[in-house]
């Protein structure tokens, strides 16, 4: 099958058009903190193309024989909540099996028993990790996607434990960095405890050295992903839409690729390569996206849900939105969530999103 645009799930390039995920961060930065050891957050909005980066990332780290490099998913844990033994186990399995399918790494289950036994759930992803690091040949960089997901006590426990590893190196072996990674950065983790006690995510995890954020496409990046298309198919789209298509996304990898799959896939008689992609098809697809309900668009009726984006939404929408009417921790969580955008001034980040937004709000 021909490549084609990716809305689901992270990109494989021998099957979905892509920008290279390693050109999406400061590759020079990420190894630095890498290299001096570092503990710190990459965080992005979803659907922007966070997990193929980090799993690039991994191969590369892995392929320059530098590092034994581990990219896990803790969202599979989220459903425990406060459970902290069922959430940490799920976590410790995580780590397990990753190392185990990723890098043929299968000591970490033979471990695994003992080592819970020993010390619990709230000790023993520390106690393994550590003993991994003891073992291994080569430093340990471990990647935790969706940290962010997890909820109360289970997420505390998680935090506290990397931290403590974090504070007893170099006595005690510990992996070399740790990436945590999520939508949101750490300090805006508002973890409510089983005693009902709120923390923030840095109080309980305060060794990050740094906080990076993944952006969106920028321009030349949006007509090089619709040029692969083209230049594999034979499809021309007409110049006039890119600058509709700008307009509507601001760039939002998931937008680009949505309405790249309605214009060449979802249009049926798009599907003849020798149909030109003309403004007025663009404009028909646009609005098929905008009336789908997709997961993507429907995520954001959730996530106005939340005290904290309901209010900056609807001062943004009456004209109210300013420094003494709202808290910057606040805006810059929105932001954060890839919702609104700060500059060159406060506004909903793209087209499409003003459209949506709005209607999902009321």
């Amino acid at each position: 099958m021909k490549r084609h645009f990716n809305t689901t799930g992270p990109v494989i390039p021998e099957q979905h058009y892509c920008i290279d995920p390693m050109t999406r961060l400061d590759w020079e930065d990420v190894q630095h903190l890498i290299g001096t050891g570092k503990f710190f957050v990459l965080h992005a909005p979803r659907q922007t193309g966070k997990t193929s980066t980090l799993l690039s990332m991994m191969d590369v780290l892995n392929q320059s024989d530098e590092y034994q490099c581990l990219y896990i998913n803790v969202e599979s844990a989220q459903s425990a909540r406060g459970d902290v033994a069922a959430g940490m186990r799920t976590i410790v399995n995580s780590l397990v099996e990753g190392a185990a399918i990723r890098l043929k790494e299968t000591r970490l289950r033979d471990w695994r028993k003992a080592i819970w036994d020993n010390s619990g759930a709230h000790g023993a992803f520390n106690a393994l990790l550590s003993r991994w690091a003891q073992e291994s040949d080569k430093p340990i960089v471990l990647m935790i996607d969706e940290v962010d997901a997890l909820v109360g006590d289970t997420l505390i426990s998680l935090l506290r434990q990397l931290r403590e590893g974090y504070i007893g190196r170099p006595g005690v072996p510990f992996p070399h960095s740790v990436i945590l990674c999520g939508v949101r950065d750490v300090r805006d983790y508002r973890i409510q405890t089983g005693h009902h006690e709120i923390i923030t995510g840095g109080s309980a995890f305060n060794v990050k050295a740094e906080s990076l954020r993944m952006g969106s496409f920028n321009r030349s990046e949006v007509e090089a992903l619709y040029a692969q298309h083209t230049a594999e198919t034979g499809q021309l789209f007409e110049p006039v839409i890119f600058n509709e298509l700008w307009e509507d996304t601001l760039g939002q990898p998931w937008l680009v690729n949505a309405l790249g799959h309605e214009l060449t896939w979802k249009d049926k008689s798009a599907r003849d390569r020798s149909t030109p992609i003309t403004l007025e098809r663009y404009r028909a697809a646009r609005e098929r996206l905008i009336y789908s309900r997709s997961t993507h668009l429907s995520q954001l009726s959730d996530k106005l849900k939340e005290p904290r984006v309901h209010g900056v939404i609807s001062a943004l929408l009456s004209g109210e939105a300013s420094p003494d009417t709202l808290a910057m921790d606040d805006v810059e969580y929105v932001v954060d969530l890839g919702l609104i955008v700060s500059r060159p001034q406060l506004r909903i980040a793209n087209r499409i999103y003003q459209e949506v937004i709005p209607r999902e709000l009321w």
